[in-house]
């Protein structure tokens, strides 16, 4: 499904992918990470609990 995703995006023109994931999800973030993706950002306060999201970014190479 990831792979799909990331192919068809590409295919389609989408220049990056972004999502937001718990910084104590450790295993959620290494994952993202192992993708390609890179923390771009903190949403302060995002979760019910008060926890921060991080905002994570993948970049897609540009078709020529």
């Amino acid at each position: 499904l990831w792979t799909a995703m990331i192919t068809v995006g590409g295919r389609a023109g989408v220049e990056r992918f972004f999502l937001e994931v718990r910084p104590s999800n450790s295993g959620a973030v290494a994952l993202y990470e192992s993708q390609g993706f890179r923390e771009t950002g903190r949403r302060p306060g995002y979760y019910e609990d008060g926890e921060d999201a991080c905002l994570m970014t993948l970049e897609m190479p540009r078709q020529s």
